[in-house]
């Protein structure tokens, strides 16, 4: 049995169909690239993954269980726009991805002082180490999808959803932060879906 199972899947918005018959099997820690032209569903796709629509038809399975109703924190996501808590310092919203597989919790004392550690680290690593105090409207727009990436990633999800995250950034800081995916992956054993034109 693999890990995600895509089962015969349709989707429709009305009377228009987006996508027909896909079916997937993916083992647990594998990196699937999803490629295509823009409008051909791939978006559709990690939505449907996520939870958070429905297929028309056909069933959507991780992990054996029945198909999820709503999103939940085994899946993580990274849209092409960047998602970071605007009222955090780029650390906190590191922190926070983190806290996020304790339902939300917060880090005290020394744990606290931990999760900063590794925080800082992640950032050091993606070279915003330098703008850790800073809030997320200070920085530019492939900063803030750096950020974005980093967040969903110290979540550890067990399966991982990017749609086009890297579009915003140049190409040597795409590499770098496709190293950390894949580090980070290999760490964790979570399952990778991408998005992506390139």
């Amino acid at each position: 049995m693999s890990f995600v199972e895509v089962r015969d899947i349709f989707h429709s918005y009305g009377d228009r169909p987006i996508i027909e018959r896909v079916n997937v099997e993916a083992e647990e820690g594998a990196f699937l690239s999803i490629v295509g032209a823009s409008g051909c569903g791939k978006s559709t796709f990690l939505r449907l993954l996520l939870a958070q629509e429905r297929p028309t038809r056909g069933t959507i399975s991780i992990d054996g269980a029945d198909p999820a109703l709503e999103p939940g924190l085994d899946r993580g996501i990274v849209f092409q726009r960047y998602s970071v808590f605007p009222h955090m310092t780029v650390r906190e919203n590191v922190v926070v991805g983190e806290s996020l597989r304790l339902g939300w919790g917060r880090f005290f004392g020394a744990d606290k002082r931990a999760a900063n550690v590794r925080a800082d680290e992640s950032l050091a690593r993606c070279g915003l180490d330098h703008v850790a105090d800073q809030y997320p409207a200070t920085l530019s727009g492939g900063m803030q999808q750096r950020l974005a990436i980093i967040q969903a990633l110290t979540a550890k999800p067990r399966v991982l959803l990017l749609d086009e995250p890297f579009g915003a950034l140049d190409p040597g800081t795409r590499v770098q932060m496709l190293d950390f995916l894949q580090d980070l992956r290999a760490e964790t054993g979570m399952t990778v879906f991408m998005v992506t034109h390139d």
